[in-house]
């Protein structure tokens, strides 16, 4: 009996396969730096860094919607929903990451600054922990604005792939659009230049 040869759509699609993952992997930068050289290290930090990078994403660009739910570290419900009208930054985190307890006093320095100010809010989303270590970090780090608990993963789920890397820091604008992302340690004045750059689309006399 002679056998049929394989289809060929089906060796077609596996180099596709190849190139798809190797994107997935290779990240925004060259060098150790990478999320593909830290997939491929094997030194067991159990959590991809990011490189750094910043993105703007102008007004008439902006597609992804993102809407999160989930509780609180101290048990309060919580829907974003209610946050519309305002610019939200939502900070992925963990107490056992090395990057956010870096970049933790500066987060919470910048939403001190907003303090009076109405139409900005600072969300944390505690990852890969219970909610006993997340509130263990939140106090010794003084933060003032609420963090959602680690619920095995949902609230990551909601974030439609934008925070791969811990931590991430997205901002949201008040329509409840991506138009901002940090991939990596916030320094400086970053964040608060994308969240004034934000805010003054809707009210260009905004100051912080």
């Amino acid at each position: 009996m002679l056998r049929r040869p394989a289809p060929a759509r089906v060796v077609a699609a596996l180099p596709c396969a190849a190139v798809a993952l190797a994107l997935l992997l290779t990240g925004c930068s060259n060098g150790s730096g990478t999320i593909a050289a830290q997939a491929n290290a094997g030194d067991g930090k159990g959590y991809v860094a990011g490189d750094g990078s910043i993105e703007q994403i102008a007004p008439a660009q902006r597609k992804t919607s993102i809407r999160l739910t989930g509780t609180t570290l101290d048990g309060k419900p919580v829907d974003t929903a209610d946050y519309r009208g305002k610019v939200l930054v939502v900070n992925t985190w963990g107490s056992w990451c090395g990057p956010c307890n870096a970049e933790a006093p500066l987060l919470q320095r910048d939403w001190a600054s907003y303090d009076g100010v109405k139409d900005v809010q600072f969300l944390g989303v505690d990852t890969k922990e219970g909610p006993a270590a997340g509130l263990a970090f939140v106090r010794r780090m003084a933060q003032t604005y609420p963090s959602l608990a680690w619920d095995g993963g949902g609230v990551l789920l909601q974030l439609k792939g934008k925070a791969s890397a811990t931590p991430t820091t997205l901002v949201i604008d008040q329509q409840g659009r991506l138009a901002g992302r940090i991939s990596g340690e916030v320094q400086g004045s970053t964040l608060r230049d994308l969240v004034d750059q934000v805010r003054r689309e809707k009210n260009p006399d905004a100051a912080s």
